[in-house]
């Protein structure tokens, strides 16, 4: 039997305490970036992409190379926000999954977008003069549109990690526990993705119960972000089909695992065959885990 004195808190009381102060921190960081986030999408919204439709300098094509999903994604981060600031983060987060497929859509565009940009700067001396006069405005704080364009695949990586350490110190009676903990972190590691044609390129792919992310690694000579990922896809886990195309017995020489969606085949290989085995296990876990 546990006793209480008047004035100190039990172990579990003190524990709860931590887990509400750090739930607290992660609330505030979640609500205070997102406002910084929406704010930087809104003004590549209104200085780059409303004036380039109202002036014509780019062509509708060249325009949706550039930018993509991008007002798209501003809208969901504009749904999302009001959620936030009144504290409903498990309801505002859940309703936000629904948009994941715009990021997806944005990663699968992130290279065509950056060699847009680069041949429009090149050949097109409006455009290149329109791009450096909008960089000049004190509201990008000397940020280059080529530094603003990936916004939105850095704030992917920021949801996932915001999101699991929320989880991670909500409890169980809590209103948002249930929509929270939909989103766990399963796992992380180097795999092989084999292309069409060519050699197969390393990747790190990080899954969680409903979508599956692949990132590489950005160069060592990157100023601000060396050492950290840039997203390249994401991989709704609803909407998978898995399968192992070899690698079933316990041999020595890895396998090679299947995943189909509806407008793509992601062939993944790795040379450890058990570190295969637990990939194939704990993506088999995610998709059933969106089917119940």
């Amino acid at each position: 039997m546990e006793i209480h004195y008047p004035g100190v808190r039990s172990p579990v009381q003190e524990q709860r305490a931590r887990w509400e102060r750090k739930r607290a921190c992660t609330a505030r960081e979640l609500l205070e970036t997102e406002r910084r986030y929406q704010e930087q999408l809104g003004l590549v919204a209104t200085y780059f992409l409303g004036i380039l439709k109202a002036k014509g300098t780019l062509r509708p094509p060249e325009r949706q190379a550039l930018f993509g999903s991008w007002e798209l994604i501003y809208g969901a981060s504009q749904e999302l926000l009001p959620y936030l600031e009144g504290g409903c983060w498990g309801q505002g987060l859940e309703g936000f999954c629904r948009h994941l497929e715009l990021y997806n859509q944005f990663a699968a565009n992130s290279e065509r977008s950056q060699t847009t940009l680069q041949e429009q700067l090149k050949k097109n001396k409006g455009f290149r003069r329109f791009v450096r006069l909008q960089e000049s405005r004190p509201e990008f704080g000397g940020l280059q549109l080529q530094d603003l364009l990936p916004l939105p695949l850095q704030r992917l990586q920021q949801y996932e990690n915001l999101v699991v350490a929320l989880a991670e110190n909500t409890g169980p009676n809590s209103p948002d526990h249930q929509q929270l903990t939909r989103r766990w972190f399963l796992r992380q590691g180097w795999l092989l993705v084999v292309p069409p044609h060519g050699e197969p390129r390393p990747r790190m792919f990080f899954l969680f119960t409903d979508v599956l992310l692949m990132a590489k690694p950005r160069p060592p000579l990157h100023l601000l972000q060396s050492g950290t990922f840039a997203c390249k896809a994401l991989y709704p886990m609803a909407q998978c089909q898995l399968s192992r195309v070899f690698g079933h017995s316990g041999g020595p020489c890895g396998g090679l695992l299947s995943l189909s969606f509806p407008h793509e085949k992601l062939l993944l290989m790795s040379t450890d065959q058990e570190e295969l085995s637990r990939w194939y296990h704990s993506l088999t876990w995610a998709i059933s885990s969106q089917k119940n």
